[in-house]
């Protein structure tokens, strides 16, 4: 008896194993417009131009923070989200999101918007300053004004930051942290196009495959 339950307890340890490591469900960003996901964005193709497609910010990891950060908020979605990233969850762990940052930004730079947050005082007037005015424009007033009096010159809420302030903070973080966007997707580049005055029997390393990021809005 014990020989016949044994293969079956198996198989079914096997099953629940399977289905257990069942991989998510992905998105497009072509779903994700289709469906409505971001219709109360009003300049919806500027965001997957100069942020989404620009930084290949993965639509899966997206859709999964947008309705995390989304809260009781109603959210159009052609596929049922998956997990937030780990910054995104954050928010949900006793840490509020940042008031301001419209919800895209919190979904698709929740590890942008979490930095910037743990800032001290004095990197974090320096980081806004940076990203409101621009690096010269920034450094012309601390020069002037000092880097205390800039709060008197700041707007108090991330939401009145426009796209192109957005786009410098994103790339101060970047810059600062040396890290790979947290929701950027990336993939391996394929082998050098041979040269004309390369051996066609020359073989390309495994080393000359690096990673690069992928602009893939799927139309």
């Amino acid at each position: 008896m014990i020989w016949i339950v044994l293969p079956i307890a198996i198989v079914l340890c096997l099953v629940v194993v399977r289905l257990r490591r069942r991989p998510r469900k992905s998105v497009t960003w072509r779903q994700l417009v289709n469906a409505g996901t971001l219709d109360e964005v009003i300049d919806a193709n500027e965001l997957l131009r100069h942020f989404f497609l620009a930084d290949s910010i993965d639509p899966t990891d997206f859709l999964a923070n947008y309705v995390e950060v989304s809260g009781s908020l109603p959210v159009k979605a052609p596929v049922e989200a998956g997990k937030p990233t780990r910054s995104a969850i954050a928010f949900g762990q006793g840490l509020d999101a940042p008031p301001g940052y419209p919800r895209w930004f919190l979904a698709a730079y929740p590890d942008v918007a979490l930095w910037l947050a743990s800032q001290d005082e004095t990197s974090m007037l320096r980081i806004s300053a940076d990203a409101l005015y621009g690096p010269e424009g920034a450094r012309e007033l601390i020069r002037l004004h000092g880097l205390k009096r800039i709060t008197d010159l700041m707007d108090e809420k991330f939401e009145n930051f426009d796209h192109s302030q957005l786009r410098r903070l994103v790339t101060g973080f970047c810059r600062d942290t040396r890290k790979r966007l947290e929701c950027a997707r990336a993939v391996k580049q394929q082998p050098p196009r041979r040269r004309w005055f390369e051996s066609s029997r020359k073989r390309v390393p495994a080393s000359h495959l690096r990673e690069r990021v992928i602009s893939d809005f799927d139309f």
